[in-house]
């Protein structure tokens, strides 16, 4: 693959990810915008469930890019066993891991 093919196919990768995220940013902006209506206390608290929130977050990004690396590998060796054994680990921790933050949310929310 010549460098100019590969630097146009990471662009096209990475684009609908960049657009994303630049979507996702406007809608906390907006969201800050509409929140500001209600006062300084109500955007102090939505600024603190938005912590709560990327921690959440953090935690499954690391889980997916984990599993997919491995689950990526599996596939490149062509072991099928391997293969099978990730994707049921990374499908049993999600839900695990999902269970545990909507327990802990429930009991520690209000």
């Amino acid at each position: 693959m010549k460098q100019e093919s590969l630097g146009k196919e990471i662009i096209r990768l990475a684009l609908p990810a960049t657009v994303e995220n630049i979507f996702q940013t406007l809608v906390g902006f907006v969201d800050t915008l509409l929140i500001a209506q209600l006062g300084l206390v109500a955007v102090t608290t939505v600024g603190l469930a938005n912590t709560i929130l990327n921690v959440y977050l953090a935690v499954y990004i690391a889980l997916g890019v984990g599993a997919t690396a491995l689950i990526a590998r599996s596939i490149g060796a062509g072991d099928r066993e391997s293969l099978t054994f990730h994707v049921r680990q990374a499908l049993v921790l999600s839900v695990g891991v999902g269970l545990l933050f909507g327990l802990l949310s429930l009991v520690f929310g209000r």
